[in-house]
C-alpha cells in the first residue's frame, strides 16, 4: 500500500475534488474567454444540469496522475509529458463526441499542424507548458490545501456528488442521442423519450451546447 501511496501521491477522494475543480476552473474560463472574444456569455458546459467542463476535469486528474512524482524532474520531460498526453486526451475527447454524439465543439482545421481538426500543435504546446506550470505550482499548492484542510463528512459529499455527477452524465448523453433522432426524423417510442422530448427540445439543447456543430456521419 505503502508503493502504491508512493505511486499516486492522493487518495481518491482528493483525486475527485481534483477533478471537481478542474471541470468549475475550465468552464469558468471558457465562459469568460467567449465573453472577451465574441463580447456575450455563452454555454460552455458539458452536461445539462451541472456547470461543468469535463474535458478540463478529465485533463486536470490526467496531469496530476502523470506528473505528481515530477516535481524534480526536468522542464523538457515534464513538457513532453504533457504535450503528449494533453494531445491524446483532447483527440479521444472530440472523436468521441464525434463518434457516440454526432457532433464537434472544436474544430482546428484551419489552424496548422492539425490531425483531423481534433488537435494541433499551437494547443499541445500549451498542453506542454500547462503541465509545466501544473508541476511547479499547482501540485505543491494541492499538497499544502490537503495537508491543512480536512471537510467533515467527506466521503458522504464525494458519493452524494459522484451520485449526481452520474445522473446528469446518462441524462446529458440520453438527450444528445435523442435530438439526433429528432432531426432525423424519429418520434418518441416511450415515457422517457417523451419527457426527454418535452425538457430538453432542440432550442434547450443548443443553448446548452452553443459551441456545438452538427456533423453529417450518421
Amino acid at each position: 500500500m505503502q508503493s502504491v501511496k508512493l505511486i499516486f501521491k492522493y487518495n481518491f477522494f482528493q483525486y475527485v475534488w481534483i477533478f471537481i475543480a478542474g471541470c468549475y476552473l475550465g468552464y469558468a474560463v471558457e465562459t469568460i474567454w467567449c465573453l472577451i472574444k465574441n463580447g456575450y456569455i455563452e454555454s460552455r458546459k458539458s452536461l445539462v444540469l451541472g456547470h461543468l467542463s469535463v474535458a478540463y476535469g478529465m485533463g486536470a486528474v490526467l496531469l496530476t496522475l502523470l506528473l505528481v512524482n515530477f516535481e524534480k524532474a526536468p522542464l523538457w520531460k515534464t513538457f513532453l509529458v504533457s504535450f503528449v498526453s494533453g494531445t491524446l486526451v483532447e483527440y479521444i475527447c472530440s472523436w468521441g463526441q464525434e463518434t457516440f454524439f454526432h457532433s464537434v465543439a472544436w474544430d482546428y482545421s484551419h489552424l496548422p499542424l492539425n490531425i483531423n481538426g481534433r488537435v494541433c500543435l499551437l494547443y499541445s504546446i500549451f498542453w506542454g507548458f500547462l503541465g509545466v506550470v501544473w508541476v511547479k505550482a499547482v501540485i505543491p499548492a494541492l499538497s499544502k490545501i490537503f495537508d491543512k484542510v480536512h471537510i467533515p463528512y467527506e466521503k458522504y459529499l464525494i458519493y452524494s456528488y459522484l451520485a449526481f455527477f452520474l445522473f446528469d452524465a446518462l441524462l446529458s448523453a440520453s438527450a444528445a442521442v435523442r435530438m439526433n433522432q429528432r432531426q432525423n426524423g424519429i418520434k418518441a417510442n416511450n415515457v422517457y423519450e417523451e419527457f426527454l422530448d418535452g425538457h430538453f427540445d432542440d432550442k434547450k439543447m443548443r443553448s446548452i451546447y452553443a459551441n456545438s456543430v452538427r456533423t453529417d456521419n450518421e
